[in-house]
């Protein structure tokens, strides 16, 4: 089954990672214990290496993952990655109750004797960390919970992985700042770095083997507040710990002592900190002026008509209907003018629409260029105008629709089999506070005249309640 584009590239990625800790883990599993070579147990002298049982969970582990991976793959695939998942879950268990209980349950040199811890004097030889069992159990709960949702829209499946990569990340913290107590053969943590390294490969790939939760969300969302986020993550957790590694080995190194070491730190983190906020503001501000240039193009694009650029029929009553509340305030008077176009249809049949959409813009262009600019033009639908004429007597009313008549029927548009014309049906309406008329009774009354004009033969004037007007 084909994956959509935006799910391949995390696919891909986990298959990667579940290969790289089956990898790691099967190597200390033969070269390390069967083979008994230390260096690839341990990686670094004098540290606790990978157990033995811990590399069998693991191994189980990323096979499971690979398993898992295809939410629609085969069923007996998916029953053995669940059986697979189990597996780390109950060694981690197991080992789990030996420590609390303080029994021995016979399996913590399986399938190998750990004649190094034994030579060590170590109480449980061959038996892995608490913490690799509570990292072993979270792994299984995330494994058999891969599919499940949440209404938080954290699946439980992240929640799982996310104290699992913070075990396995103060473990390496310690071994890059040499802290014995998370690392030495006396710790109670005694994670292997290459356990450690595999946790934290796990943590990683699990909540991106479904790409639709809340991990990856916050990891590529664009709005503002996650973009801050993505960026300020490396300055409060990246930035600090390398500037804390490079503190303890410049004075290691004789470089610095602890004192200047200690305020080239400061010093550092201040004008870390001053650049990213910098940074941050401008992005912020950046974001926000493209903000406000989108939303003021789609309020117009939600006012005005695509084709001509008037008003829209939601924009022109708006304004009417503004245009009636200061008539009722303070006895402004107007008029409406309603044009219907009479032979829009035959030029569309007979030369094509994109005549008739040329058609529609010349006569849009001719109501812009004739009224005055105070006044409001508008587009109410198909071949429908109307014109709202601000403190216009009657006379000045039917004076300009003859005009705007006589303008419409001059149109002519080009097109190959001929030119494209029209003519216009007009219905003139008072606009005042005298009747108490609402923008519905208005545009009806300007409606029933320009319809009195076109039953009259079109290319006519027509005046509310009135006898018609020839052009």
């Amino acid at each position: 089954m084909a994956l959509p584009s935006d799910r391949q590239p995390y696919r891909t990625a986990v298959s990667i990672l579940a290969f790289a800790v089956m990898t790691v883990a099967f190597a200390v599993l033969t070269l390390g214990w069967m083979l008994d070579i230390a260096e690839v147990r341990s990686i670094f002298p004098g540290a606790v290496g990978m157990k033995a049982l811990t590399a069998i969970g693991l191994t189980a582990a990323g096979l499971a993952l690979a398993l898992l991976l295809a939410p629609d793959g085969p069923r007996s695939r998916r029953t053995f990655g669940l059986v697979l998942a189990a597996v780390p879950g109950l060694l981690g268990l197991a080992v789990l109750c030996e420590y609390v209980f303080g029994v021995r349950l016979g399996i913590d040199e399986l399938p190998f004797t750990d004649h190094a811890g034994r030579a060590g004097g170590f109480a449980y030889p061959g038996r892995f960390a608490p913490t690799t069992g509570v990292c072993f159990v979270l792994v299984t709960g995330a494994l058999l919970t891969l599919d499940r949702g949440t209404r938080w829209r954290w699946r439980p499946a992240e929640l799982l992985a996310i104290p699992m990569g913070t075990v396995a990340s103060l473990s390496l913290i310690g071994y890059a700042y040499s802290i014995p107590a998370f690392y030495g053969p006396a710790s109670a943590a005694k994670m292997a770095v290459n356990t450690a390294l595999c946790f934290l490969m796990l943590a990683v790939a699990i909540p991106i083997a479904r790409p639709r939760g809340r991990f990856l969300e916050l990891a590529t969302t664009t709005d503002p507040g996650g973009v801050m986020v993505r960026r300020l993550v490396p300055l409060c957790v990246i930035v600090p710990l390398a500037l804390g590694w490079l503190h303890l080995r410049t004075v290691d190194w004789g470089l610095f002592n602890d004192e200047t070491g200690t305020w080239w730190l400061a010093a550092t983190m201040v004008a870390g900190l001053v650049a990213m906020m910098w940074w941050c503001a401008g992005s912020l501000s950046s974001s926000d002026r493209t903000r406000r240039a989108l939303e003021a193009q789609l309020q117009d694009l939600a006012s005005h008509d695509s084709l001509t650029g008037l008003f829209n029929r939601h924009r022109f009553e708006e304004e009417l209907s503004a245009f009636l509340a200061r008539s009722r305030r303070y006895g402004d008077t107007g008029s409406l003018l309603l044009l219907d176009l009479d032979r829009l249809k035959p030029v569309n049949d007979s030369l094509g629409h994109v005549t008739g959409d040329g058609v529609l813009r010349a006569v849009g262009a001719i109501l812009t260029a004739q009224v005055r600019e105070s006044d409001i033009v508008g587009r109410l639908g198909g071949d429908e105008f109307a014109v709202l004429l601000l403190d216009a007597t009657p006379a000045q009313s039917v004076a300009r629709a003859g005009s705007l008549c006589a303008a419409i029927a001059d149109i002519r548009v080009p097109a190959p089999e001929g030119h494209g014309w029209t003519t216009a049906s007009i219905g003139i309406a008072a606009v005042d506070a005298i009747h108490g008329l609402g923008t519905a009774d208005v545009i009806g009354r300007a409606d029933a005249a320009m319809y009195h004009a076109k039953r009259a033969g079109g290319n006519q004037l027509a005046l509310a309640q009135d006898a018609l007007i020839k052009t």
